[in-house]
Order: structure tokens, then C-alpha cells, then sequence
């Protein structure tokens, strides 16, 4: 893994933007490590190393998400990090996976949970293949951002991971998280290792998800929330998942669209359509909307209720929460098996 970037690094590394890093803050350092931008038409995002992270996409200089500055600070509640190989929590901070018992680090300690996986802090590999020429003077528009996630004693499998974000002038923003299993360590006690069956070891348990928060040019209270699912995942004191409930008369129904208002959600939602869905936030300014598609068949939301509602975090997620313990839509990852997933941001007239 790499260390935050110095001043001098910058410099070197300079070729890989094309003159597209954000200026070096004094401090020596790069607090959420290289930044990127991209430029295509009226869109503009800006792409930090730390953790695969979207720290603004912005159109016509609208902000489709809630931005911050990388150059001084840290993201809050996860802004835009790229989350792997879990979404959302681990119950407990420990999961039984094939007959054996992990343990990984707390950090959540109001839940107790181990939150987003542990990717979401790493310092990524930027890759320079902007197809349109790493010398030829235009915007980027297209970066690629690798990871090795090396197997540990709470997840002892190897991934190979790449980020790809690519920016269009018509669609907006496309983001592609592609990670491979590339080794399992095999457990000799008392080492933890991956579980073995019939003396073969066992595949990663994976999930992946993102969490960008959509906003508009005002409160949030006072914005359209369109989420097409049909069910909602109720949760316990401690965020853990307790049971799905259809969302029909209750005020988790986003099915149609509706005022925010004063309504409160983290939750998870599915019983989404087959296919490409999409989440919509709608308000402000030519009362546009910032749009988030996929087509995975979960949807975390999230109203920033601890950040003062600026905007609405909207995370779609392979499985649900505490999917390491459910196994609910896990995805087993056999050693040499790749898994890709997409998300889309665009605004809409």
C-alpha cells in the first residue's frame, strides 16, 4: 500500500493527470491521497485515491452530490468511498462463514458493527489509460484506480480490485468496481484461514457497494425521494436486521415519489424492478433531478440525519446488511472468479 503522496510525489505523479491534481494543502501531504479530475461536456468530477472516493460530480456547477474538500478534510459518514468486500455492517463484528468464525474490527462501537468493509480507507493505485492519450491536452475524462486487498486473519482471501470511473458528456457518470479472487490462505490453527471442504478451500464471501449522497440546491426536506422498491428491511436498536417488510401504507413507500419532508431512513430497501432501476432526488434549481441507476437487488438510504440532512445517501448494494452472517444474496467467490458491478449518476431535465 501506498503512503499519502508528498509534495515531491505529486509532482512526479503529475503526468497522470495531466495537470489535474488538486494543489498540495502546505501540510506535506495529501490527507485522502491523489486526486484526480474529469471533465467531459458540462459534468466535472473529482476522484480521490483514498478509498476509491467520489468526492464531487457536479454539472453546469450543480452539484449532483454532496461534495466536500479533499484538500483539507475528511469525508463525513463515508462520502462517495467505494465499499468492499462488505457493504454495510457486520453484526457484531463477527460472521460465520463456512464452519468457521471470524472476527473483524469494530468500527461502529454505538452498534457494535463492523461498518463498509476495508477497502473504504486504502490509498488505490491510480492507472493512467485514459483512452484519449496521456499528452494530447484535453480533460480527462476516464481513470482507473486499483487495489491489491491482501487476505488478513478476519478475511483471509486475496482480491485484486479496480475502480473504474468514466465520465460522458450525455450520461454522466459511470463507475465499474471489478474485483477478482486471487488466493486463499489455508488455515493452520491456531492461524485463522479460508474453510476447507473435501480439502478444498473455500470461496471469498463478497459484497460491494458505494455511498455517494444526492443532493439538490436546498434542503433536503423539501426534495422528491423516488426509490422503487417494495420492500424495506427493518432494523434493531443496533442497526442489525431483524425482517422484510413490504413498504405498502407505511412511510418507507418511495414507490411513487414523494416530499422528503421530515421522514427519517437507514434502511435498506429491495423488491426492486428487474433489470436497470433507478433512485431519483428532485428540487432546487429548474427542479431537476440527480439520478442514481443500477441493478443490484439491494438499496441502502440514508438521510444524513447526523450531518443535518444535506442530502440523502443512496447505496446500492449486492446484499444486505449482515449478508457475512445471512448469507442473504452473498456472493461466493471461487479462487480466479471475477465480479463486476455498476452504478450510474446523471442529471435529469
Amino acid at each position: 500500500m501506498r503512503h499519502a503522496a508528498t509534495v515531491n510525489l505529486t509532482e512526479e505523479r503529475g503526468s497522470h493527470n495531466r495537470g489535474a491534481h488538486a494543489p498540495n494543502t502546505g501540510t506535506g501531504t495529501m490527507i485522502n491521497g491523489e486526486l484526480i479530475d474529469l471533465v467531459a461536456g458540462d459534468y466535472e468530477a473529482r476522484i480521490a485515491s483514498s478509498g476509491a472516493m467520489l468526492v464531487h460530480l457536479r454539472r453546469q456547477g450543480r452539484d449532483l452530490i454532496m461534495p466536500f474538500d479533499a484538500e483539507a478534510t475528511l469525508p463525513a459518514g463515508w462520502q462517495g468511498k467505494t465499499l468492499l468486500p462488505w457493504a454495510n455492517r457486520i453484526a457484531g463484528a463477527r460472521y460465520s462463514y463456512g464452519g468457521a468464525e471470524f472476527l473483524v474490527a469494530c468500527n461502529e462501537p454505538a452498534s457494535g458493527s463492523a461498518l463498509h468493509g476495508l477497502a473504504g480507507w486504502m490509498d488505490w493505485q491510480v492507472v493512467d489509460d485514459d483512452p484519449s492519450g496521456p499528452d494530447d491536452g484535453a480533460p480527462r475524462s476516464q481513470v482507473v484506480l486499483e487495489l491489491s486487498l491482501l487476505a488478513s486473519y478476519g478475511y483471509p482471501w486475496s482480491l485484486e480490485v479496480s475502480a473504474c470511473f468514466r465520465l460522458d458528456a450525455e450520461r454522466g457518470l459511470s463507475v465499474t468496481v471489478t474485483a477478482t479472487n486471487v488466493g486463499a490462505a489455508r488455515p493452520v490453527p491456531p492461524v485463522p484461514g479460508a474453510p476447507e471442504a473435501d480439502g478444498e478451500l473455500g470461496p471469498a464471501p463478497y459484497g460491494v457497494s458505494c455511498h455517494p449522497y444526492l443532493t439538490r440546491s436546498v434542503p433536503l426536506d423539501d426534495c422528491v425521494l423516488t426509490i422503487p422498491a417494495g420492500e424495506v428491511l427493518d432494523v434493531d436498536d443496533r442497526m442489525a436486521p431483524t425482517h422484510r417488510r413490504s413498504v405498502e401504507g407505511t412511510d418507507w413507500d418511495w414507490r411513487g415519489g414523494r416530499l422528503v419532508g421530515a421522514t427519517r431512513t437507514d434502511n435498506a430497501y429491495t423488491a426492486l424492478p428487474e433489470g436497470t432501476w433507478q433512485v431519483s432526488l428532485r428540487g432546487g434549481q429548474g427542479n431537476r433531478a440527480v439520478v442514481m441507476s443500477s441493478d443490484v437487488p439491494w438499496v441502502q438510504a440514508y438521510t444524513a440525519d447526523e450531518l443535518s440532512r444535506p442530502g440523502v445517501a443512496i447505496e446500492p448494494m449486492t446484499c444486505p446488511p449482515n449478508a457475512f452472517n445471512s448469507g442473504e444474496d452473498l456472493i461466493a467467490l471461487k479462487v480466479g472468479q471475477t465480479h463486476s458491478f455498476t452504478y450510474r449518476l446523471h442529471e435529469e431535465d
